[in-house]
């Protein structure tokens, strides 16, 4: 998940470097010293990021004070992924709600470290609502194959979203591979964690069902509508800038069929 070059990095490197495959015109004056390109970025702030975190640490100290005071944790029964309460009483929401659910304190803090180290680069490749959208579809999409790959065990987490970003990172590293140095080695990085994971997920009470339904559908959004960035001159601030090509349409389009396949997974099989 580190392989991913971190956003200030990237601003200070290419701040101090010329644009690769750019020659800058020659000068009338070679004494003159040539002004370094700067690319900036764009200005958006995790603030969807954040917010999901909140949310999610929220929700788990409710968890922890109903068990405390209760002596049961009614977030946890009243949203995990629990196939029979879905068949029979029609609870869908718990298809979406163990997103923001987590089984212990080290259960949250390893996904919430994960979102944090993932989520700013996302959300500001994709913007915010992109990013909010990828998220809730992707944790849906996770526990839609687990309700249908495992209907009678129960699972919360977030990772079902986080190995759908993680399949965003690589894709997008991928597909704008002349903006990152050793691509390679960070594409190889991003699949051995995926496949770590993965057998970790095979020998314990992990989700495996669901890390690879999130995998599936943030795979299928990303190859059809991941962001391609170009680079284009702001005239107002002096510079070069990033922008995303993908069109929104194109981009909800991907979310839109990624949504329907899963929700007539569930409802099908």
């Amino acid at each position: 998940m580190n392989e991913f070059q971190n956003n200030q990095n990237l601003e200070d490197e290419a701040q101090n470097t010329n644009l690769p495959g750019e020659d800058l015109p020659p000068s009338s004056d070679q004494s003159a010293p040539q002004q370094p390109i700067t690319i900036k970025f764009p200005p958006r702030k995790p603030v969807v990021t954040w917010i999901i975190l909140g949310v999610t640490v929220l929700v788990y100290i409710a968890q922890v004070l109903s068990e405390s005071l209760l002596g049961a944790d009614i977030p946890l029964a009243a949203g995990a992924k629990f196939g029979p309460f879905i068949d029979q009483y029609h609870q869908w929401w718990r298809l979406i709600t163990p997103i923001f659910l987590h089984g212990s304190i080290t259960h949250i803090l390893f996904n919430m470290y994960a979102l944090y180290a993932i989520g700013p680069d996302l959300e500001m490749f994709y913007g915010h609502r992109d990013f909010l959208l990828f998220y809730l579809i992707t944790g849906f999409a996770g526990n839609v194959l687990s309700y249908v790959a495992s209907p009678m065990s129960y699972s919360v987490g977030a990772s079902t979203a986080l190995f759908g970003m993680i399949a965003a990172q690589g894709f997008l590293i991928y597909k704008n591979k002349k903006l990152f140095h050793n691509y390679r080695r960070a594409i190889y990085n991003i699949l051995l964690i995926i496949f770590l994971n993965l057998m970790i997920g095979m020998n314990s009470r992990f989700d495996n069902w669901g890390h690879l339904g999130g995998l599936i559908a943030g795979a299928i959004i990303a190859f059809l509508s991941g962001p391609v960035l170009e680079v284009r001159v702001n005239s107002a601030q002096d510079g070069l800038e990033l922008f995303d090509s993908v069109s929104k349409k194109s981009r909800y389009f991907a979310y839109f069929v990624t949504t329907l396949f899963f929700i007539v997974a569930a409802i099908t099989l």
